[in-house]
């Protein structure tokens, strides 16, 4: 460990690593003392000063070198570098605080499926902590999800007392130790540079946590003796070689063994970074390539009785089967357990069906998402539900940092099968901070894909497969509104010709296209999804019986990855576009809908607008929100405008 960060640091201003890089300097007792207790099946989650304890894991200097040097050898074939790492049961990530879920979800995934080892025999997890991550509120979400469902993770906080360039005693207010003692998880502190002193501590607590499946903290005051990435260090000179006389393990260690043998295992340990380190530099750059593209299996789903059954119902029905299908499937989220079922009784009925796998959790919308997450790495496939759909602003880091990531930032070593179920959107009355419609943020992450079902189809099938199907991320945006309007019909859409496209990306999600039966051909696309859908079927209606004025309507229900073909094919005829969405006009999917189809277009598309709602807060009062919002009234006089023009 000490050998390995030297030489990155004798070597980077060379130029031969990229980006940065947080040397373990003066704490290698620490992942010693806890490493070597590791058994087969355990799991280590690290952050972004991570080479030490790749290395304590068992890890490659010489692809942990090339992984730092962007070669197509290192850990992750370079897409992560310094802070990213993953090897066998071995993650990393350098975001500060968003791990300690995910650490205790991939915990708690590893208590239910090791159920029948014996005690000593079952996994734990262990999750590498900064005294800086104590400024994260989601630390606490995860530890009181920690201990409030007993996930077997010993939480390891090595306290440097220097956060970055702060000072701990100006960041962190009150006792360490105390935070985790409050949610009731045994903790106890070594102030040691000594790996005998820590290694036996180590033990102890790891049985405990491996025997007891429950959580402990181990909290090492430790020393730092680098910087905190290459040349940030403001501490006087003094102060870190008098850290170096004090604490360094190395030097604590060393009167241990004999002179001659020390000198043998220093000489062995230069020749095999030394070797890594110029082999590493001989490896190819990896050349780039797109994400794998999957081959869905498309499973059987026994369709809702359609002459009936509302969106809400389809819903519902489709969560049973999934639960009911694969004993992966999970399901997460507030007030979830009967008789509530949760705020919109789509889960109603689950928890008395599924004992156990319905799990009612706290307000901790960014915690229970990343636990989720660490549930979706070892092979479960949890479904989210988010009470309402503003509160995703909640859970961005754990969506955009964490679970999006994973799959790519690892090499594709990994898959994350994890749906959110978002309700979203106004008209219910609920005001600014429960009515808005947030999905357009998500559009464009990466790793992330984003649904929408409609009243069209059966959007229970949808989330079927993408609950049973997926590999990745999904985001599942379920319109307020939509739940109680039945599906519908051939009865319900006599006057429109159906058919269905499917997409590359996630090839279950439909797009639907809707012409009216016998009509001029259109002139005019209209785009829409989710309830707009349902504005946009009663405006075309309206348009053509009362203006003649005839349009083609698609439907996504694939919002990302954006695959736009079936919108940019109909514009293409019909040569104008207008676009309705609910949420607010600016920098949303109806503006990147246009900027594509003008792009492919050019000239061809002769006129397009977009509808969307204003770009204000939704106001709580009944009429100020129906003029904040779009409307079939607003769609048509758009339309109108459109069509004249070209």
């Amino acid at each position: 460990m000490r050998r390995f960060d030297e030489t990155v640091l004798e070597n980077f201003a060379s130029g031969v690593f990229f980006g940065t890089t947080h040397t373990y300097l003066g704490q290698e007792a620490n992942a010693a003392g806890i490493l070597s207790h590791l058994q087969v099946g355990d799991i280590v989650f690290s952050n972004h000063r991570c080479h030490g304890h790749f290395l304590a894991y068992g890890g490659d200097p010489r692809a942990l070198f090339a992984e730092l040097m962007g070669r197509s050898t290192g850990v992750c074939s370079g897409r992560g570098g310094s802070q990213h790492l993953h090897w066998k049961n071995f993650y990393s990530n350098g975001v500060q605080g968003g791990i300690t879920p995910i650490a205790s979800g991939i915990a708690l995934a590893e208590k239910r499926k090791s159920g029948d080892l014996p005690p000593d025999q079952r996994p734990v997890a262990i999750a590498f902590l900064g005294d800086g991550t104590l400024g994260e509120g989601v630390v606490y979400e995860a530890l009181n999800l920690a201990a409030l469902w007993q996930a077997p993770v010993l939480f390891v906080l090595e306290n440097n007392h220097i956060a970055q360039t702060t000072p701990t005693h100006q960041a962190i207010a009150g006792n360490m130790a105390a935070r985790f003692k409050a949610f009731g998880i045994p903790t106890y502190e070594i102030d040691s540079s000594d790996v005998l002193e820590i290694l036996p501590v180590a033990g102890r607590l790891l049985s405990e946590v491996r025997q007891q499946q429950a959580p402990r903290a181990l909290i090492l005051h430790t020393c730092r003796f680098g910087p905190h990435s290459k040349g940030d260090d403001t501490r006087p000179q003094a102060e870190i070689d008098t850290l170096r006389q004090q604490r360094d393990p190395l030097a604590i260690h060393a009167p241990r063994l004999a002179p001659a043998e020390r000198t043998a295992i220093e000489a062995q340990i230069d020749e095999t970074i030394q070797r890594a380190y110029q082999q590493a530099l001989q490896d190819p750059f990896p050349t780039f390539s797109r994400l794998n593209v999957y081959t869905f299996e498309r499973l059987h789903v026994t369709e809702s009785q359609r002459s009936s059954a509302t969106v809400l119902e389809s819903i519902n029905a489709a969560l049973h089967s999934a639960l009911a299908d694969d004993p992966a499937v999970l399901l997460l989220g507030e007030d979830l357990l009967d008789p509530y079922g949760g705020a919109f009784k789509v889960c109603r009925g689950l928890s008395s069906a599924f004992p156990g796998r319905v799990l009612s959790t706290p307000i901790s919308e960014a915690g229970f998402t990343g636990l989720a997450t660490g549930m979706a790495l070892r092979g479960l496939r949890p479904v989210v539900e988010i009470m309402f759909g503003d509160f995703v602003a909640l859970i961005a880091d754990q969506v955009i940092n964490h679970a999006a990531k994973f799959r790519w930032m690892y090499n594709e070593q990994v898959n994350v099968p994890l749906v959110i179920r978002a309700p979203m959107g106004g008209r219910r009355g609920y005001g600014p901070t429960h009515s808005q419609s947030l999905e357009k943020h998500f559009l464009g992450v990466p790793g992330l894909s984003v649904l929408a079902p409609t009243a069209l189809g059966d959007p229970g099938a949808l989330l079927y497969q993408a609950i049973r199907n997926t590999q990745d991320p999904v985001l599942f945006i379920e319109n307020k509104l939509l739940y109680l309007q039945r599906l519908h019909t051939p009865q319900s859409l006599a006057e429109f010709e159906i058919r269905q496209s499917y997409p590359q990306a996630v090839p279950f999600a439909p797009t639907y296209h809707l012409l009216l039966q016998d009509a001029p051909p259109p002139t005019l696309t209209l785009a829409a999804y989710g309830y707009m859908a349902e504005l946009a079927m009663q405006a075309a209606l309206k348009l053509a019986y009362e203006f003649e004025v005839f349009c083609e309507l698609v439907i996504p229900t694939q919002l990302a990855p954006f695959e736009l073909d079936p919108i940019i094919d109909s514009a293409k005829r019909t040569q104008r576009l207008v676009t309705i969405e609910e949420g607010t006009m600016s920098l949303g999917w109806g503006a990147e809908t246009l900027a594509q189809t003008a792009q492919a277009l050019g000239a061809g598309l002769l006129a397009a607008r977009r509808v969307a709602a204003l770009d204000i807060p939704v106001p709580a009062s009944g009429p100020l929100e129906a003029a904040m919002l779009p409307e079939v009234e607003q769609i048509i006089r758009v339309c109108q405008e459109v069509a004249l023009k070209g």
